[in-house]
């Protein structure tokens, strides 16, 4: 049996290059605008248990959640971490959707 240890920061860069293999050319471009180089943020509800942010838009951290084996957006606590890790396991595309939506939608600019 396998016993879970914490990410590292080499394994969360890691996990994050194939994931943004798969994003939409959009999506990609507008994750490049919002990256940040990790960092190691604590859970508030887990003393003692961190994830890792790799991008801020909007006053929300982007971070993979280990436990979970998926990303988050969640806003920070007043200590920059964040106070409860999401239980989702969303892929990077699915936040990405979440926050902007499906890129191939017509736009109202482009709508005729």
């Amino acid at each position: 049996m396998d016993t879970w240890q914490p990410a590292t920061s080499e394994e969360v860069e890691r996990l994050l290059s194939e994931e943004l293999k798969d994003l939409h050319p959009a999506h990609l471009a507008r994750f490049k605008a919002m990256r940040v180089t990790p960092r190691r943020v604590p859970v508030g509800s887990d003393p003692g248990e961190y994830v890792y942010v790799v991008a801020e838009y909007q006053g929300k951290v982007l971070y993979y959640s280990d436990v979970e084996d998926g990303w988050e957006i969640e806003v920070p606590n007043d200590s920059g971490g964040i106070s409860e890790r999401g239980c989702n396991q969303f892929k990077l595309s699915h936040v990405m959707h979440q926050l902007f939506g499906d890129p191939d939608a017509p736009t109202s600019a482009g709508a005729v």
